[in-house]
């Protein structure tokens, strides 16, 4: 057995050490972080020989390993292999002669036969003689950039678009490009974008060229979302154009076209064809979404056999109930047209709430001023509507169904209290947005109906987390559907996302997520890309709104729950197009969302709900995909 530290990382030690000991199983374990990363991606990440050192040791018996590393002093035998550890790189291994980098852990050596060494040796000067070909177009791009007097245009727009997207860590050789609150900052905070605009490309390193040119395809290809792709693993001239080739075929394959001469497209006219044609795939029977690995940052886009129109065959039991008993509405099947007629009598019950409360003010003055003091006023209390409203509360239900459809452990759904604060002072004007803060939003965060027992009174604390830090979240997307021209420089914001994803070991590097037990997720925002826009007051956004879900043990969620979450969040999506559209018509009077603040959360306000009461009594039903 592998010796293990605390947090499953492999130890070195004596255990370890000698031939045929499992020399080659510590690299393994090492390298996937004990089977939480696969070996595949492992092994993107490191360098070319790197990767093909590992693919030609793992699982001999004539490599030892080395526990304890030698005497730095003394030069390195020449089949000895130096192992080191960083938190975001993983484990690296360095060539017999190679310095090892300042920054990191040396855990001990491999003692690799020279034969071994001598192959992959031939085999990388194979890899590299592909890579300087592909290079030298890369670098063609950036002279003919720097000829044309582009280059500091692109470069500003780079640097924009790093700072679009949460987490950039991106390797080329041993070199670091990063922006990112949990590890280096590299590209903004270091300054390493700013320098290369002061300085000529002749003074550039290497790998500095290759990284603003395939940066840029990048972004090219499906905006800064496509920078987390390579996040955690090597990006090089090769891998690029094999990265566009192959989302190219899948494209095509999902569109039954032909592939046509896409081998041969120069790199941007490769990028820009997979960006065309991933709009198209949006609307066919396929479904792009991304798997997400928070132990690399990295964020892999996919493709699932999901057919149009997503929306749930039938309305989710829980949702119907909630319908029926306490919205008056009974369903017809359709059911986007039931859910529509749900948001309408939820809408008139707040305004009639409303308009009892003013009543109840009014009487309650006119009492005051004639009795002999306030105190003995005796007025009759009304109804009292519950804190966060029936379309709050219809909210919750949809929320609450998910939650119960995918056995997690809690779920939330965010967005704008108010609409009317989206208005700009002319239609599609961002200025309303603008003056929005982080309390014009709201979070309903909301457990599961038994699966959160054992946590007891953290219940609150931790929803109360996690809706703080959606709340910011969405007050940090929503400028991000405007162009670019129209955000003033010093409000920072991020591309909002807009399509599905699932997630493991999401508490690694997140402070945030650690807090909240957050460790398997699922996230479905709206408006769906092969929907239309949510449009309010001339203008469209996406990820204004969303189902998200959270495991805080395994097992992970698989596509099937991703599925169902995608249906609970066509509900979400109808419920905001159909305020929308009553508002925007003068058809509606649509009150704020209240409730979901603080206040609610401490007094454990979903217990309140009458959605929750039904959830335990209501049995979940999953379509399949």
């Amino acid at each position: 057995m592998i010796p293990r530290a605390a947090d499953g990382a492999t130890l070195t030690g004596a255990a370890a050490t000698g031939p045929g000991s499992g020399a080659t199983a510590l690299l393994l374990a090492e390298l996937t972080r004990n089977g939480r990363i696969s070996l595949r991606l492992a092994c993107s990440r490191l360098t070319t020989w790197e990767s093909l050192l590992v693919q030609h040791v793992l699982g001999r018996g004539d490599v030892e390993f080395l526990a304890t590393d030698p005497d730095p002093r003394e030069p390195a035998a020449p089949d000895t292999v130096t192992l080191t550890r960083s938190p975001l790189a993983g484990l690296s291994l360095w060539a017999p002669g190679e310095p090892p980098g300042p920054e990191a852990e040396r855990v001990g050596g491999l003692r690799v036969p020279a034969e071994v060494l001598d192959a992959v040796a031939e085999e990388t000067r194979v890899f590299e003689a592909r890579e300087a070909a592909d290079r030298h177009e890369a670098d063609t791009i950036l002279r003919t950039w720097e000829k044309n007097g582009e280059l500091d245009d692109r470069l500003a727009r780079l640097a924009d678009w790093v700072e679009r997207v949460e987490s950039v860590y991106i390797l080329i050789g041993r070199d670091v490009f990063s922006k990112s609150d949990a590890g280096t900052n590299t590209l903004t905070r270091q300054g390493l974008l700013t320098g290369l605009r002061a300085s000529p490309v002749d003074d550039w390193r290497p790998a500095d060229r290759l990284f603003v040119v395939l940066a840029y395809c990048l972004f090219v290809s499906g905006r800064s979302v496509r920078f987390e792709e390579f996040n955690g693993l090597q990006l090089s001239a090769t891998g690029l154009r094999e990265f566009l080739l192959d989302r190219h075929a899948q494209y095509c394959a999902a569109l039954d076209r032909g592939p046509g001469g896409a081998a041969g497209l120069p790199l941007l006219e490769l990028a820009e064809l997979v960006r065309a044609l991933m709009h198209d795939v949006d609307r066919s029977e396929l479904m792009r979404y991304r798997r997400i690995n928070g132990l690399t940052f990295v964020k892999n886009e996919r493709l699932l056999d999901f057919p149009l129109p997503r929306d749930p065959e039938t309305m989710p039991e829980l949702v119907a109930r909630h319908g029926r008993l306490n919205l008056g509405v009974e369903p017809t099947g359709d059911v986007r047209a039931d859910l529509r007629a749900m948001t309408l009598a939820a809408v008139a019950l707040d305004a009639a709430a409303e308009a009892a409360e003013t009543a109840e003010t009014a009487e309650t003055a006119e009492t005051a001023e004639t009795a002999e003091t306030a105190e003995t006023a005796e007025t009759d209390p009304g109804p009292v509507p519950p804190a966060q409203g029936a379309v709050g509360e219809l909210l919750a239900a949809v929320v609450l169904s998910s939650i119960v459809a995918t056995d997690a452990d809690y779920g939330m759904s965010s967005s704008v209290r108010d609409l009317s604060g989206l208005r700009g002072v002319r239609p599609g004007s961002p200025d309303g947005v603008l003056a929005l803060k982080k309390g014009d939003f709201f979070c309903c965060c909301l457990p599961h109906p038994t699966r959160m027992a054992e946590v007891g009174e953290e219940t609150a604390p931790i929803l109360w987390r996690s809706a703080q830090r959606m709340m910011y979240n969405r007050w940090h997307f929503a400028p991000g559907e405007y162009d670019r021209a129209e955000i003033p420089d010093k409000r920072h914001y991020f591309f909002p996302p807009q399509v599905p994803d699932i997630a493991e070991h999401a508490e690694h590097h997140h402070g945030g997520h650690v807090a909240s037990r957050v460790r398997y997720t699922i996230r479905a925002p709206g408006a769906q890309v092969w929907h239309p826009p949510f449009t309010v007051f001339g203008h469209g956004y996406r990820g204004c709104y969303d189902i998200r879900l959270v495991r805080m043990e395994g097992p992970p969620f698989t596509t099937t729950e991703l599925a169902e979450a995608v249906r609970h969040c066509s509900l979400v999506d109808e419920l905001w197009r159909t305020l929308a559209q009553g508002l925007q018509n003068g058809t509606l009077r649509v009150p704020a969302v209240n409730g979901f603040d603080r206040s609610w959360y401490e007094s454990r306000g979903w217990e309140r709900l009458r959605p929750f009461g039904l959830a335990a009594r209501t049995p979940a039903r999953v379509d399949p995909v």
